[in-house]
């Protein structure tokens, strides 16, 4: 550590004895044991108890109903499920319905599966991963519309 006062000259002399002094010293590698596991975050959130035992499920959202594009549902969703005691009630005043659960909105996106699994284990959550259903679109032509199939002869009324 340099000192804070020190003039530049003996700054200069002081980087040099440094450098000359770990030119010779063999320096230590440190690699880290397993990158691949998750660091345990559970223990350094302060998250109660009853979070970290909960389950999560990691799913593709699927496409707005509104909307004619495949494109939008990219994106990985992790949602908690309902507990199982259901702390719901019908609130009095409005007749909505109420909850207990602080967690039971919250929604987080993630761009893959495999970074929304790596957040869950390291959070220490139980998971289930729910694929998606893709839907095969066989290719139709309008021209089929009109072929002649026998014994499918189609009635067309004028009124």
């Amino acid at each position: 550590m340099l000192p804070r006062f020190a003039s530049p000259a003996t700054r200069r002399q002081l980087v040099r004895h440094m450098s000359d002094s770990t030119k010779d010293a063999k320096l230590p590698v440190v690699h880290p044991a397993h990158q691949h596991e998750p660091l345990p975050a559970e223990v350094l959130s302060g998250a109660p108890r009853t979070l970290v035992k909960r389950t999560v499920r990691i799913f593709r959202p699927s496409n707005n109903p509104m909307q004619s594009g495949r494109n939008a549902n990219l994106k990985w969703r992790v949602d908690f499920d309902a507990l199982e005691k259901g702390d719901r009630w019908t609130n009095p005043l409005m007749g909505w319905q109420s909850t207990a659960d602080p967690v039971s909105s919250v929604r987080l996106d993630f761009s893959t599966k495999e970074d929304a699994v790596h957040f869950v284990e390291k959070q220490g959550w139980g998971y289930f991963v729910q694929e998606p259903q893709f839907r095969t679109i066989k290719p139709k032509l309008y021209k089929n519309n009109f072929v002649y199939r026998p014994g499918k002869l189609p009635f067309v009324h004028t009124k």
